[in-house]
């Protein structure tokens, strides 16, 4: 049978052993993290370019979906028998615009107008949208739906609204700030990051 001191001492020196070799695993470990320090940069660099085309994906597919809203409301029109007065409209001349603007997508055209209105009054207007370089030399009824942002609004009577075309673009429109709001959360978070470093 064992004595007691053997025991002890057995067991202190297992206990060495076992601490020898932790300390060992410790070293190679700090050693192999303190590696080459390319491997930690180029990994850095790595997620901060990953970041940067998430963040740049979420910006650009809110502003596809609030460009896609707009165009789609652009498109609807206004219905003519809403108007507050009516009267004839001879298109002077047409510029085309896009394919991306403030207006949406696609090509539209910004043509010079000579309103005459039934009540005798006359008008010179710039329009956005409504016209074509197709309606220069055309006698064309319009509606008058008022003024919005210093821009007379009209409606054509040769054209329907499309209502449905404005149900659609309003909740796209609406669904663009979602991927907006969480754009503006990334970059809030990067620049609260970066403070810290």
């Amino acid at each position: 049978m064992e004595s007691r001191d053997d025991r002890t001492a057995r067991r202190l020196a297992e206990i060495r052993a076992l601490k020898a070799q932790l300390d060992r695993e410790e070293s190679e470990r700090e050693a192999a993290s303190s590696g080459p320090q390319s491997a930690v940069v180029s990994r850095r660099s790595g997620s901060a370019i990953r970041s940067a085309a998430v963040l740049a994906g979420i910006v650009l597919l809110s502003l596809v979906l609030l460009g896609s809203g707009i165009t789609l409301i652009r498109l609807a029109g206004r219905d003519f028998e809403d108007a507050d007065r009516s009267g004839r409209a001879a298109v002077d001349h047409c510029r085309e615009h896009g394919p991306v603007s403030n207006k949406g997508f696609g090509y539209w055209h910004r043509c010079d107008v000579t309103v005459r209105w039934d009540d005798g009054d006359i008008d010179d207007l710039v329009n956005d949208g409504i016209f074509s370089p197709a309606d220069i030399g055309r006698d064309i009824r319009v509606g008058d739906h008022g003024l919005h942002k210093q821009s007379r609004q009209l409606s054509r009577e040769d054209r329907q609204q499309r209502q449905w075309l404005t149900w659609l673009g309003f909740p796209l429109a609406i669904a663009a700030l979602l991927p907006g709001f969480i754009a503006v959360l990334m970059i809030r978070e990067l620049l609260r990051f970066r403070r810290r470093r």
